[in-house]
């Protein structure tokens, strides 16, 4: 090889100075590469945090509302009538026998007596009837229901103005309808001793709708089956020395649910 050959491969060969360090240049590129990696994940977590801040912020939806409890429908049975029955007696009992598993939902078995008209000066228009029930606990229960015409009202009922007398009973209400008539749901306790304290127990329940048509509806809660009753229902005959009020079930919504139904007729 000549010296001129020589000479031409050190130019062509030789790198030239860069003017900087090629390992600093690329130690600093990395290190930027992973502050802004750093600096993405950081405002990552950042959002992140807030993002849930704010679903928890957010008001929790309502508890799901439970299901109504259901019951199989009532078993019901009509006692056969003690004397012929009116249309009007039968219209009765036809919407008492539809109304009664609405009123008293969870009945197991319901046994009415067929109505009966009472006759007579103070009761000329006068039906009733009772009704026994085992409850979905399998207790007994039984009420009374009464549609009084325009004549048995004047004639054997206290007007309205007079139904709650002072220091007469545990609790009467007088509660007015929209329609102008009003319902009466009293209270009564056990008969005592005289000179006895006065009971504090409940022993009866009732509620009577005063019409504006001059007729009336009453309910009265008895309590406890009668021992023949209690046999119709498959019960155990009811304990002789029970105590007062054993087995009143209707609550004010019931009562007034009865008292109310337009589809009890008095005439």
């Amino acid at each position: 090889m000549t010296d001129l050959e020589t000479r031409l491969r050190e130019v062509v060969l030789a790198e030239p100075p860069l003017g900087f360090d090629p390992d600093d240049v690329a130690t600093k590129a990395a290190k930027r590469l992973r502050n802004r990696r750093a600096t993405v994940a950081t405002v990552a977590v950042t959002l992140g945090i807030a993002g849930a801040a704010v679903v928890a912020l957010r008001p929790s939806p309502p508890p799901p509302v439970p299901p109504a409890a259901t019951y199989l429908p009532p078993v019901i049975v009509v006692k056969p009538p003690q004397q012929p029955q009116t249309p009007l007696e039968l219209r009765n009992l036809a919407h008492l026998k539809e109304v009664l598993p609405a009123v008293i939902p969870g009945a197991r078995k319901i046994v009415i007596d067929s109505f009966y008209s009472m006759g007579g000066e103070l009761h000329a228009d006068e039906m009733s009837t009772s009704i026994s029930f085992v409850d979905h606990e399998g207790k007994g229960h039984s009420f009374t229901l009464a549609i009084l015409g325009k004549l048995t009202v004047a004639r054997n009922t206290l007007p309205v103005s007079q139904a709650c007398p002072p220091g007469g009973r545990m609790r009467c209400d007088r509660i007015p309808r929209p329609d102008g008539s009003t319902v009466v749901i009293s209270e009564v306790s056990e008969g005592g001793l005289p000179g006895a304290p006065p009971s504090t127990t409940v022993a009866g329940r009732a509620a009577a709708h005063y019409r504006v048509d001059g007729t009336s509806v009453d309910v009265s809660d008895l309590g406890r089956v009668a021992p023949m009753t209690a046999a119709e229902l498959g019960l155990p005959a009811p304990r002789i020395d029970a105590p007062a009020g054993d087995g009143l079930v209707l609550d004010d919504r019931q009562l007034i649910a009865l008292v109310t139904d337009p589809g009890f007729v008095a005439q």
